[in-house]
């Protein structure tokens, strides 16, 4: 396999990103990102919406929180599977 070298065609920022399979992005990775960018902060909220709602105590937002997150993975992972029929 040939080495990759910087060439005036090819800048470094294309280099990494199409590094794996010279094609653009696609919408799946992009939503990829998007849910790794933003899962987080939304899922902190909305376990801490939990609590102002009265459903649970303060001593509850971070299993809240943690059951929210391995929810949300599993669903991810879940559409990962049926999407690529594997």
């Amino acid at each position: 396999m040939p080495r990759d070298i910087p060439t005036e065609e090819k800048s470094v920022r294309e280099r990494g990103t199409y590094a794996n399979d010279g094609n653009d992005p696609t919408l799946a990775s992009y939503l990829s990102s998007l849910f790794f960018l933003l899962s987080v902060p939304a899922l902190v909220t909305v376990a801490y919406a939990g609590y102002w709602a009265g459903l649970y105590p303060e001593s509850t937002v971070v299993p809240a929180f943690g059951g929210l997150l391995v929810a949300s993975l599993a669903a991810v992972f879940g559409v990962m599977h049926y999407t690529t029929g594997r």
